[in-house]
């Protein structure tokens, strides 16, 4: 048994070896509960952090850290933002805000978090950003050219990114989830883009056609002093073979590189003509495009439209002198050095031995260079990017188009480089690559009533002419020319619709089968068939002296059968009527009817035998639809007769047979004869 002492001293040594152990595991188990910034360590957290706002437009360059491409007005460009994670945990998912201006561009969540650590800590979020601009070009048209306008449409867009702006995650530091980009980001208008598309000049119909020539004329340049650039006149030769007459005629200047930059060219155009007249056209209508403001050297581009449809009104040779009315540079209103490709003339002419065509014509300028990398340059463009458009609105009956071709005019279209493409398509169709021809050769082609011509080897200009019947729709058809590197021009679509001729519609032809002599004779009481062909599917009244005796539909052949006309002279006729056309023609006969030769034997005896009446039955034919014949026609005899001497009261006493009076007459005289001589004896 153990001591009260020894028991009291034993409960008091393990309640003390407990509370030692107890104080050396503390510091392990209550450390991490506090953080007080002297010696003592931190729970570990996240912490997330905006580094940089990268915006550009086709892609990023890591190599050289630069934007391959600045965003541009009214395209779709992109912004990385660079999020990095240096805390000391892994971050779940986390929200990134981008402004332009205060604005919110957008809002992307990072499902899968960042992982912290010195190595894979960042991240690039992507925004789209599309700002909104416009073009600083703008002009005005005068008779000599188009004075050009230029105003600085720039802006200047603070950029700021923000990470997790509403405090979703706890981080380490919470003072750098915002980042302002240190220089505003500038957006200017890039015109090699699509931004200029064609616009309708006329749409309309015409017996006839179109003809479109550039004529004998070559590409000039101010670089090599060319006349038409410099103090020199320029001639050009078009060979002009009109049929019929002209209802309208066009002349086109496409003019490149106009200096100084935001300036038009100044041009006299006189035009003379075959007989030796000479006028002098005014600029009706110009159309320009620059490169966008960006870069040295903002040239204009453009084209000049003049309406010389009063002047152009024979086939022959025309000529166009064409002068640089600024050279020198005496107007600060246009440009005093230019090139140009060579000007076209355009005719619509009426023919009234040509089908129905229904025409559109497009005119504009939209200078293009996509090509992205191939073409650096021009903005990192790409071909979706610099897709001109031409509209045919309209509608049209495609059930009576018998073909339809397209005609397109693309300056420096076509340019035989490596790499460097353009694309054509139709409603939404590609028709093809490179169709372009007479960049750098001559073309002649007609087809479905539209003729194109380049006349010489030198032009740097691309037209194309194609079939598009199979892919033509019913209402507002559209040509897209798309630049993939080639860098081009668009200045001209045609839409020529051929339609189907309506056959000129013929009266139906009647030929006599039965009988074939118009005059005929029958006895009284004689069957007569009367017999037609006919060319075409028709409906036939048959008449005998203008009543309607019977009827046949939708036939080419048919006949009407008379057996019972009494005498006299009828006019029978088939009058053959075409239900579709309305047209008609009628085949007459004239049917002479004369008496039966009867020459009665008198019997005189005592007890004379009369002669008992009888009646012919008519069975006339009908051939498809018989009409009772009304009783203003030859009569029909009766089918019944008296069966005794007797009966008085007989149809044929109701409805007389024709020709029974002459002989009921002489049988009556002979009768009264017999009973006189009778009567004297």
């Amino acid at each position: 048994m153990k001591k009260p002492g020894i028991e009291t001293v034993t409960v008091l040594a393990t309640v003390f070896a407990l509370s030692c152990l107890l104080l050396l595991l503390s510091p392990i188990t209550l450390a991490p509960a506090s953080a007080d910034g002297e010696g003592n360590q931190s729970e570990q957290l996240p912490d997330l952090a905006v580094t940089a706002i990268k915006p550009y437009h086709y892609e990023w360059s890591e190599e050289y850290n630069v934007p391959k491409g600045d965003p541009w007005f009214n395209l779709r460009n992109y912004v990385a933002v660079a999020i990095s994670n240096n805390g000391t945990a892994d971050a779940g998912s986390f929200e990134v805000k981008l402004y332009a201006d205060d604005e919110l561009i957008g809002s992307e969540t990072v499902e899968e978090g960042l992982l912290a650590g010195p190595t894979d800590n960042t991240t690039d979020v992507i925004f789209e950003w599309t700002p909104e601009g416009e073009d600083p070009l703008s002009w005005t048209d005068s008779a000599d050219g188009a004075i050009c306008s230029y105003e600085d449409t720039s802006r200047e867009y603070p950029l700021r990114a923000v990470v997790d702006e509403d405090d979703d995650i706890l981080e380490e530091d919470e003072d750098n989830n915002e980042f302002t980009k240190p220089e505003p980001q500038k957006v200017v208008w890039n015109g090699y883009m699509a931004d200029e598309p064609l616009e309708n000049y006329v749409h309309d119909s015409v017996n006839g056609g179109m003809i479109y020539t550039t004529g004998d004329g070559e590409y000039r340049s101010y670089d090599s002093d060319q006349s038409g650039t410099n103090d020199e006149t320029y001639d050009i030769n078009y060979d002009l073979q009109i049929p019929g007459s002209t209802k309208l005629a066009r002349f086109y200047i496409y003019y490149t590189w106009a200096k100084p930059s935001y300036t038009a060219p100044k041009i006299a155009v006189t035009l003379e003509t075959p007989s030796g007249d000479v006028y002098d056209p005014e600029m009706e209508k110009s159309c320009n495009d620059i490169k966008g403001d960006f870069g040295a050297d903002i040239y204009a581009w453009g084209t000049y439209a003049y309406d010389i449809a009063e002047y152009v009104e024979e086939s022959g040779t025309y000529i166009a002198h064409v002068s640089n009315q600024n050279y020198g540079g005496g107007d600060s209103d246009f440009a005093d050095k230019y090139s140009f490709a060579p000007p076209a003339i355009l005719v619509v002419y009426e023919d009234a031995t040509e089908p129905k065509r229904e025409y559109w014509i497009n005119e504009g300028a939209d200078l293009l260079m996509g090509g992205e990398e191939e073409r650096y340059y021009g903005g990192f463009l790409s071909l979706g990017e610099c897709k001109n458009s031409a509209l045919f609105s309209g509608s049209i009956d495609s059930g009576e188009v018998e073909g339809a071709v397209l005609g397109t005019v693309s300056v420096w279209g076509g340019n035989p480089t490596t790499g460097w493409h353009s694309y054509l398509y139709f409603n939404g169709n590609e028709l093809g690559m490179d169709l372009y021809e007479g960049y750098s050769g001559s073309y002649n082609e007609e087809l479905g009533g539209l003729s194109m011509s380049i006349g010489s080897d030198d032009v740097q200009i691309g037209i194309e002419l194609t079939d598009i019947s199979d892919d033509l729709e019913g209402c507002d058809n559209e040509v897209i020319q798309g630049d993939d590197g080639d860098n081009m021009m668009p200045a001209n679509a045609f839409l020529v619709i051929t339609y189907e001729e309506d056959e000129e519609s013929e009266p139906p032809g009647i030929t006599a089968q039965e009988p074939v002599d118009t005059q005929i004779t029958n006895t009284e009481g004689e069957s007569r068939t009367f017999s037609i062909y006919i060319d075409q599917s028709v409906d036939i009244i048959w008449q005998i002296n203008g009543t309607e005796v019977q009827t046949d539909e939708s036939v080419t052949e048919a006949s009407y059968t008379n057996t019972s006309a009494t005498t006299g002279i009828w006019s029978v006729s088939a009058i053959a009527t075409n239900g579709e056309t309305g047209l008609s023609a009628t085949h007459r006969w004239i049917w002479n009817v004369t008496n039966a030769t009867q020459t009665p034997a008198v019997n005189i005896t005592a007890t004379p035998s009369p002669t008992p009446s009888t009646t012919s039955t008519p069975t006339p034919v009908h051939t498809i639809k018989p009409k009772t014949a009304p009783t203003s026609t030859p009569a029909q005899k009766s089918t019944s007769a008296s069966t005794s001497e007797g009966n008085q009261t007989s149809e044929a006493d109701e409805a007389p047979v024709p020709g029974f009076e002459l002989a009921l007459a002489l049988f009556m005289l002979i009768v009264v004869a017999y009973l006189l001589r009778k009567e004297t004896h």
